[in-house]
């Protein structure tokens, strides 16, 4: 608990959405366990706006003059483990990971797909969201559809029919952009956005984070873009509009000296993420894996403080038996993945875990 403590004490990306969708639905319908304090205007508003821009990381931004710094009014934590579909499950379906199924990036489900790429899906392991514990699932879209509340969800075109897409925004109205320039011209629509709530998700920054790092040029240039995107959604409606702009998680840079390439004999299973690492198998091999590794071998107890606790039978077949949390600066190489990037996510570091509430309105 100790080690963990001040992130189980902070409010995190569940108790954002929570509160957010409470306010959209004009009820208590979800159970608020921590306290976020957000600009009245939210309460006051005719039009919720909830963006999440992949990424954008409190502690990357403080280090920049982005006009976003302005509008910040605060931090809180992504979830664990801070990645994108870890995230973007836990918003959709206000849930903690344990709870909707989606646990790291990769997953082991030890009983019949084995290693799975949870966030691009093969056509094979897919058929795993075809399970009554996902279907039963039930997506927040779900939700504001029973209460007929109208919405939108705005979303990249190459991500329209990914499975998890479809598992995580079921029952949404969703509608597509392909690049940032067909987004600015669908914003420029007021339509769009005189609904009770919508969602919007960018990943641009995240992926020039990856590609070239956190400060670097390219990242910088992205980052503008989105700047350039929010101004036109500030302009756009003619409704009394409150915008609330997130992400998923912040990313930390690894020099290329700090990478590790996992060995590790068939016995144990490597998967999750890069810089928290779940493992299968053998106690004494697993550690024996990661003994010149910088970081911290967590039980399965202790993994469960940060995920939730299951209580679904049908979890016990993807929870991991242990979790290793690699130190700042550095990164693990599994078999499976072979791609050598900049900045990496997934850890419990400020960087990666530190995401902004970002408010603006229009009234």
């Amino acid at each position: 608990m100790d080690k963990f403590e001040n992130i189980l004490k902070e409010p995190n990306l569940l108790d954002l959405s929570k509160k957010i969708y409470n306010v959209v639905l004009n009820e208590d319908f979800f159970t608020e366990n921590k306290e976020i304090t957000l600009s009245p205007s939210l309460y006051g508003a005719e039009t919720i706006n909830y963006i999440i821009a992949d990424g954008l990381g409190s502690k990357n931004i403080e280090e920049t003059d982005s006009s976003l710094n302005i509008l910040n009014a605060g931090s809180i934590n992504s979830t664990f483990p801070s990645s994108t579909n870890v995230a973007l499950s836990t918003i959709n379906l206000v849930a903690e990971p344990v709870n909707t199924g989606m646990l790291g990036y990769f997953q082991f489900d030890k009983e019949e797909y084995g290693l799975i790429n949870a966030l691009n899906w093969s056509k094979e392991n897919e058929k795993m969201l075809e399970d009554d514990f996902f279907l039963e699932n039930k997506t927040i879209w779900t939700i504001f559809k029973e209460k007929n509340i109208f919405t939108n969800n705005v979303q990249p075109k190459d991500l329209e029919n990914s499975a998890l897409s479809k598992y995580i925004y079921r029952n949404s109205n969703q509608i597509n952009y392909k690049d940032e320039d067909e987004l600015i011209d669908l914003l420029k629509n007021s339509s769009l956005l005189e609904n009770r709530f919508n969602f919007i998700y960018y990943p641009k920054i995240d992926i020039a984070a990856h590609l070239f790092g956190v400060g670097s040029e390219e990242w910088k240039k992205e980052l503008k873009i989105f700047e350039d995107i929010i101004q036109v959604i500030n302009k756009s409606s003619i409704r009394k509009t409150y915008t609330l702009i997130s992400a998923d998680h912040g990313l930390t840079n690894v020099d290329k000296e700090s990478r590790f390439i996992l060995e590790y004999p068939e016995s144990v299973e490597v998967f999750g993420d890069q810089r928290a690492v779940y493992a299968n198998g053998p106690e004494e091999e697993v550690r024996k894996v990661f003994e010149n590794v910088p970081g911290n071998f967590i039980t399965k107890n202790e993994l469960e403080l940060l995920i939730g606790k299951s209580e679904n039978e049908y979890m016990d077949r993807l929870v991991p038996e242990y979790c290793f949390l690699v130190d700042k600066g550095n990164i693990i190489f599994p078999k499976h993945l072979k791609a050598d990037l900049v900045g990496y996510h997934g850890g419990l570091t400020d960087e990666e875990m530190k995401i902004p509430l970002i408010e603006f309105s229009n009234f």
